[in-house]
């Protein structure tokens, strides 16, 4: 028979140290290598999200909430067919923040920095909603802020180098400004008569070139501004007609009764007192002034025609000059009879 090998004290010391020293190692690389702040031994709960992009994303990526490191990406693969997304992103968070994570959350992915390092951001779900179970489902969408900040900025440069050539082209007004000769000299003949216009103002020519160089404008400027000051100030203090009605109480008064007594009068208008009134609001006035107007019509018309003493005496050139003669008749009479009144007036008495 073979012999038993014996382990002696010291040596089972050692393989019980080694052990104990291979425990500890491999306790805190797990400690130290552990994601999200997880706990080591349990308090952690899965979620899974489908996205339509992950833009990079990858296992192992940090899980924000609010800011807040709270667990890992554990797993991106293609979701199932019947999926309403192609991607399926599977978090492994902490149990103590289930609470906080409700079904109004929303997940998306996002840079941690310029480097592109990616990661996923969790917004808090309003107080009050149903928290997401483990296992659950969270909705959310991709959404890289650098990725479309750079895409942006790609198509802005396109935009920019679009332009740029049209411009070199020609195209536009802009290109025709800087590419077309008839601008140039349009640009050359405005220059040119810019210094013209500045060289008469400068030699004092014109209203303006006399009112910047000619003394005697500004003096009588200053002069015309001071006799305006000078009124203003007579206004102010009570002085003249426009004075007064400015500044005298009395005079305010006058014109305040006066208005009044003009809405009394629009007053009585209204009310139908008086002719005016009457005029305004009698129906049967109104009439009368319509009917009278009327006769007045037919008489003018009457006249015109010829009809009537007045119609024959204003359209009979006959009567007319016949009433002429007659009247110059009578003005020679008057005439003798104021010469030799004896020669017209006898008076015979004759006694029987």
């Amino acid at each position: 028979m073979p012999r038993r090998k014996t382990i002696t004290y010291s040596q089972l010391r050692v393989g019980i140290v080694v052990l104990i020293a291979l425990g500890i190692f491999m306790f805190t690389t797990l400690y130290i290598t552990r994601q999200g702040g997880l706990p080591l031994l349990g308090g952690q709960y899965t979620l899974y999200s489908y996205l339509g992009d992950v833009n990079g994303l990858k296992a192992g990526a940090p899980v924000h909430l609010s800011g807040v490191e709270v667990g890992s990406v554990t797993r991106v693969a293609f979701a199932e067919p019947e999926a309403l997304r192609p991607v399926k992103v599977t978090l492994q968070l902490r149990s103590d923040i289930q609470s906080r994570i409700t079904t109004s959350s929303q997940l998306s992915v996002g840079s941690l920095g310029v480097l592109g390092e990616k990661m996923v951001d969790i917004t808090p779900g309003q107080p009050g909603d149903e928290p997401v179970q483990d296992g659950g489902v969270l909705q959310g969408e991709a959404g890289d802020p650098i990725k479309g900040i750079m895409t942006d900025a790609s198509q802005t440069m396109k935009d920019v180098r679009d332009l740029v050539a049209s411009v070199k082209a020609g195209e536009g007004s802009l290109g025709k400004i800087l590419k077309g000769d008839e601008f140039h000299d349009k640009l050359s003949d405005f220059v040119s008569r810019a210094q013209e216009v500045f060289r008469r103002l400068s030699a004092g020519e014109g209203t303006i070139g006399k009112l910047i160089n000619d003394p005697v404008v500004y003096d009588n400027l200053s002069e015309l501004s001071g006799g305006l000051k000078e009124i203003v100030t007579k206004i102010r203090d009570g002085e003249g007609g426009l004075g007064k009605l400015v500044s005298d109480p009395e005079t305010a008064a006058s014109l305040s009764n006066m208005i009044h007594q003009l809405d009394v009068v629009s007053a009585r208008i209204a009310d139908g007192e008086g002719s005016i009134g009457a005029l305004v609001s009698e129906r049967e006035f109104y009439d009368k002034l319509t009917s009278l107007s009327g006769n007045l019509d037919s008489i003018t018309a009457r006249v015109e025609r010829g009809e009537g003493t007045m119609g024959q005496l204003v359209q009979d050139r006959q009567l007319y000059d016949n009433l002429a003669a007659t009247t110059g008749e009578l003005q020679g009479l008057l005439r003798d009879i104021r010469a030799d009144p004896q020669k017209y007036l006898r008076i015979k008495v004759s006694l029987f």
